[in-house]
């Protein structure tokens, strides 16, 4: 987490290209041309872990604040590029014919579900098709209180979308290892 002086907003790409770091040309639809579903689920799937983590360890303030404030614009950014992120894998993850990866979707939307109140009330809503929506009118009036029931790290929500996450992207990781294995091809992946 980049420890940022008062004052000062990070932006929405800043943090895409942050949950994005192995492959920052993804996170803009204009590069995500180049590549086929299954790598981009791969790359969605590992950013959307890291935005769940970001938005674990982000400081929305105590319980004993005694002024509720609206969130900060870098907590605004973060959570966008995570709505963004999430969007992401729902169109990559989509016509997947691996059944984990499917099955771990599924299991995400309907997680998300369980809490579209919540999430509602801070602007972020769930589609029919299970993608996530952004109402930047209460996203900007959102109150720190209402964004910390529900991502910060003692909270049941964040913790296990991370672990949905991380299931999400083992299950695209095992579809990768299945193909090459499936192929008869070798990769070397030592690090």
């Amino acid at each position: 987490m980049a420890a940022v002086s008062s004052g000062v907003s990070l932006s929405t790409n800043y943090f895409l290209n942050n949950f994005y770091e192995n492959n920052r040309s993804v996170s803009k639809s204009s590069g995500r041309s180049d590549y086929t579903k299954l790598e981009l689920s791969y790359e969605d799937s590992r950013a959307l872990t890291r935005a769940a983590k970001r938005l674990l360890k982000n400081d929305y303030g105590s319980d004993t604040d005694e002024k509720d404030t609206a969130i900060s614009d870098t907590t605004r950014s973060a959570l966008t590029a995570f709505v963004d992120t999430y969007n992401n894998t729902v169109d990559s993850s989509k016509t997947s014919t691996d059944h984990d990866t499917k099955y771990q979707l599924k299991k995400m939307k309907a997680y998300l579900h369980k809490y579209s109140d919540e999430l509602e009330h801070i602007g972020i809503s769930m589609e029919s098709d299970g993608k996530l929506k952004i109402n930047e009118d209460l996203l900007k009036t959102a109150k720190n209180s209402k964004v910390r029931k529900i991502f910060s790290s003692n909270q049941e929500f964040s913790k296990k979308f991370l672990n949905l996450s991380k299931k999400a992207h083992s299950a695209v990781e095992s579809d990768i290892y299945s193909q090459i294995n499936g192929k008869g091809l070798h990769v070397n992946i030592t690090l």
